[in-house]
């Protein structure tokens, strides 16, 4: 593991003691499932961790926000405003990590693990609205581009100030965050109980998120860098569907994480990162 990857591992075990002690249920998700059970733990070049919680937990989980020690902050639309996502991360706020596209957005820095929710998609094996899931994206952006917001700094006061336009211009969709809250709540249409198919909206995969619940089920524990993790109980279906042929190395050429950075510490609080960087 790598100094990134050692402090998620450390927010993964602080989210596990919370879902451990109010039994609630989550799976590792994607890329870290499949690191799971190809590498026992991370896959070398992955950048983060991903898990995924039912809509019923997950909501219990943000009622238990306070439950989390310091410097640990789950991060959600309601607990931080600025923030532009309909699911959460649980970050450590001692440390940085500034995420190019929330380079302008006043929110914790910290470096976190991503919580998806899983929502019903269908209550029948066929998935019949398909274009939900992408439908979402252009209404997210909207929100996404209405939080711009930091305290400017010199080097990059040209650029704020054209954001903070941006952002004025899209004001309407802010005010009360009622189009993100919309937006959830449209992904709550079909509760996860009812549904055959379920998975989390706004996932890089799309509508291949829509799963047989039963690929879920309760669950399977494996060992993920020594610690003992949950990934859904079919785990080979669910894999397949996602990746073809999971076991197979991509080409080298392949082999890079997807997030981008503008300024990364394990060491230094975002918010200590941010005056040393005025």
């Amino acid at each position: 593991m790598n100094e990134y990857q050692k402090v998620m591992l450390d927010v993964l075990k602080e989210f596990i003691r919370v879902c451990e002690k109010h039994n609630l249920r989550y799976f590792l998700v994607t890329g870290s499932a499949l690191g799971a059970v190809r590498h026992q733990g991370f896959i070398p070049w992955d950048d983060d961790i991903d898990v995924a919680m039912p809509r019923p937990d997950a909501n219990k989980l943000l009622g238990l926000k306070d439950e989390f020690n310091a410097p640990f902050f789950l991060q959600h639309y309601r607990t931080d405003k600025g923030y532009a996502y309909p699911f959460m991360k649980l970050r450590n706020s001692d440390t940085t990590y500034i995420e190019s596209n929330f380079l302008y957005h006043n929110i914790n820095h910290g470096i976190w693990i991503d919580i998806f929710i899983l929502d019903g998609m269908s209550k029948t094996p066929k998935l019949k609205n398909r274009l939900k899931n992408y439908m979402f994206w252009p209404l997210f952006y909207l929100v996404f581009a209405a939080n711009f917001y930091q305290k400017p700094r010199l080097k990059t006061f040209i650029p704020q100030v054209l954001l903070y336009v941006v952002s004025i211009l899209l004001l309407p969709f802010k005010i009360g965050n009622w189009l993100i809250k919309a937006m959830d709540k449209s992904m709550q249409r079909i509760k996860y109980d009812d549904a055959y198919l379920v998975g989390a909206y706004l996932l890089w995969g799309g509508n291949k998120e829509a799963m047989p619940k039963h690929y879920y089920g309760n669950g399977t524990k494996v060992l993920f860098e020594g610690v003992e993790v949950v990934i859904p109980e079919k785990y080979d279906e669910y894999l397949t569907r996602r990746f073809g042929n999971y076991m197979e190395l991509p080409p080298p050429e392949k082999r890079y994480g997807h997030h981008h950075h503008k300024g990364a510490s394990v060491t230094i609080s975002y918010k200590n990162f941010y005056k040393k960087k005025r």
